[in-house]
């Protein structure tokens, strides 16, 4: 029986009743502030929906060489998810640039994701390093691919499996052909979002409207409509190189162009890709600093084109 006077004891499901109903009341952006300062914080930023292009780089070789090109003026930052997204011009343009966490390339894909959903981006543009599948690309030249390929999805057959996949390990036998137990490897069409569906395919198309901005640049050092293999597994064995250029007819290989290419598809975002080489993906020496150098000089030159601004001075000497 309840004494006269006292006050009622709130149990704990009307209290969290109370809680629920203050949370609701509150603006959606204040409630993403009170769960997290950082996510209001680029909320914030989103809610003014500047129009912005988006630079995305996942090593610190290709940071170093964007900053030393001088082409990019930074007014402010926005720390979040574990990523720095610095926010600048170029040419009086608005962009955001930051250098991605890559291993594994899901990582980058995360980037593209959360810059497709906080900033208004007019599209994306990633360069880096990669290795070169093909005779005649050396270190230093550019490839703008047209084209990336998805060959890391595999699907590991059995040594007597009543189908091969194309890769088959008794093929690579030294001194000669014959049995492997390593069977052979299958390879798997990724899913891609297309207007409200999926469909299969190993290849992406690179935005044909940059493609034919590409196209323009006028640097000896760069070659345009290309195809690039992409993958987590770092490409650096010789026999597997020319594997995948005699098979998939692609020209280099790098492990986050396809995170790229996937994050801008799905959300309907134009991109494009410049991939400088650093080695020959067969173990040998590389030079990251050089590639990500020579990458930045086309990337500027895409820049200017992009924005319809006079092309630089000519890098060929």
């Amino acid at each position: 029986m309840a004494v006269a006077g006292s006050r009622r004891m709130m149990w704990p499901v009307e209290m969290a009743v109370v809680v629920i109903g203050l949370l609701a009341m509150a603006s959606p952006t204040m409630q993403l502030s009170m769960k997290n300062p950082l996510q209001g914080a680029v909320q914030k930023i989103n809610d003014l929906k500047p129009p912005v292009y988006a630079i995305i780089v996942t090593t610190t070789s290709s940071e170093q060489a964007f900053n030393e090109s001088g082409i990019f003026n930074s007014t402010s930052s926005v720390a979040y998810k574990g990523r720095t997204f610095l926010l600048g011009t170029i040419y009086g343009r608005r962009f955001v640039f930051v250098n991605s966490p890559a291993n594994p390339s899901i990582n980058v894909a995360i980037t593209v994701e959360i810059m497709a959903a906080k900033f208004n981006l007019l599209g994306i543009i990633y360069f880096g390093s990669a290795g070169a599948l093909n005779d005649w690309l050396s270190v230093g030249q550019v490839a703008v691919p047209s084209a990336v390929g998805s060959t890391g999805l595999w699907k590991w057959l059995p040594y007597n499996a009543s189908k091969e996949g194309l890769l088959k390990f008794a093929e690579f036998n030294e001194p000669e052909e014959g049995e492997n137990l390593l069977g052979s490897v299958l390879y798997e069409k990724s899913k891609v979002y297309v207007n409200g569906t999926f469909k299969e395919s190993i290849w992406i198309e690179v935005t044909p409207e940059w493609q034919q901005i590409a196209d323009k640049i006028e640097i000896d050092f760069v070659f345009t409509g290309l195809r690039i293999s992409s993958a987590d597994t770092y490409v650096s064995n010789e026999a597997y190189r020319d594997f995948l250029y005699k098979t998939f007819e692609t020209s280099v290989v790098d492990t986050s162009s396809i995170a790229v290419a996937l994050g801008a598809h799905t959300n309907e975002l134009p991109f494009i890709l410049f991939n400088g080489v650093s080695n020959y993906a067969d173990g040998g020496e590389s030079n990251s600093d050089l590639a990500n150098t020579c990458a930045v000089k086309v990337l500027e030159c895409f820049i200017h084109l992009l924005l319809g601004r006079p092309s630089p001075a000519s890098y060929d000497d």
